[in-house]
């Protein structure tokens, strides 16, 4: 590790999720989210690398990715609402990198490129998907590395022509080690997590991250499940489990009922901020600010109700295996399921009216295997 000035520490800005599909590629609403994200780029504290997790890859040729369904998808003219915000790095080890093909990554890369924004994770090979980016801020080298679990399926085919950098626990543990020795500040982000809509990690994630800071990672950080989850510090380094949505249309949306029926979580957003120096994250107390999707625009909510929120769930980390598996189990099985219910059914009283005898059996079943 390269010797830094402690007196001139940098600072690493990140968001969640980022699609805009759906209502964002409609025209007449463009001028709204550039003018909201622009308002947004001044609230944030000033940052020397901000970073943001891309999902929607831009259109490409009309072809698509038939064995991802979901998918995702959004226009260059939509994509241009970003630029407001002054990313400086664009995630893209998601699930969806190959939802338009070769062509929609082959878009998306250019509009990055065009527009001065670095990125990582997917490539044309293997090996430029596994590429790490290395930036230099202050004197200090700032290395990252991103990776998508399979357990998000990608559901790439093995004859395509775009490869996404796949987790895999030994190989990310090797390029953790080998990249710390040639960095100032490391940090690694996830796609990951078996199932969306949950407030907290899963052991496997917890011990993970755990060993990636042990081995040399200053901060680990998480996305893909929607909503937030906690967050914790971990030897000399922060891990952030999963940073929610920053802009993310729901997949079920329609013009007349966009976002009221999306869950509540998933428009909790918060953009986090890190002060570092010599591989030590400092000033931990700060580093969120909260917001509120509404509708398609973002709105501030740093609250101390937020924060509080927050720590709640973060102070759940420090539990016993035991506790956080059944804790995560009992998120998996029972409120995650209820929540995407609740959200299919267009609200309470639609859900109430379609419950059947075989989903209360079901759920006494998961309370039973979650006790």
């Amino acid at each position: 590790m390269a010797q830094t000035d402690q007196g001139n520490p940098i600072i690493l800005q990140f968001v969640g999720d980022i699609s805009l599909h759906g209502l964002y590629c409609d025209p007449q609403n463009h001028r709204i989210v550039a003018d909201n994200l622009s308002q947004v780029a001044a609230q944030l504290a000033p940052c020397d690398v901000r970073i943001g997790n891309l999902e929607s890859p831009i259109w490409g040729a009309g072809g698509v990715n038939t064995l991802k369904n979901p998918r995702l998808s959004t226009t260059r003219e939509a994509a241009e609402c970003l630029l407001p915000l002054q990313l400086d790095v664009a995630l893209l080890a998601t699930n969806h990198v190959y939802d338009c093909l070769e062509a929609g990554f082959e878009n998306t890369i250019g509009f990055l490129g065009d527009n001065g924004i670095s990125w990582l994770g997917a490539g044309r090979s293997r090996d430029e998907a596994a590429r790490p980016l290395i930036l230099t801020r202050k004197g200090m080298k700032v290395g990252l590395l991103n990776y998508c679990g399979d357990e998000t399926h990608p559901s790439i085919p093995r004859d395509a022509g775009i490869f996404v950098n796949r987790l895999e626990e030994t190989r990310v543990l090797e390029d953790v080690r080998t990249l710390a020795s040639r960095v100032d500040v490391l940090a690694v982000f996830f796609h990951w997590g078996e199932t969306e809509q949950v407030r907290y990690p899963s052991l496997w994630q917890r011990r993970l991250a755990r060993r990636l800071i042990e081995a040399g990672a200053t901060l680990i950080v998480g996305g893909h499940v929607h909503v937030l989850q906690g967050d914790e510090q971990w030897d000399s380094g922060h891990i952030f489990y999963s940073m929610g949505n920053f802009l993310f249309c729901p997949i079920l949306a329609s013009p007349g009922k966009p976002f009221q029926y999306s869950v509540p979580l998933a428009r909790k957003v918060g953009v986090a901020s890190c002060t570092i120096g010599e591989r030590i994250v400092i000033n931990r107390r700060w580093q969120f600010f909260f917001m509120d999707q509404d509708s398609l625009v973002l709105r501030p909510d740093d609250t101390p109700g937020r924060r509080m929120a927050q720590d709640k769930i973060s102070g759940t980390l420090a539990s016993t295996d035991r506790r956080l598996s059944r804790t995560t189990r009992w998120e998996n099985r029972v409120v995650a399921p209820a929540r995407g219910f609740l959200y299919r059914s267009n609200g309470l009283f639609d859900m109430i009216r379609k419950v059947r005898l075989r989903h209360l059996a079901a759920l006494l079943k998961s309370m039973r295997r979650s006790s």
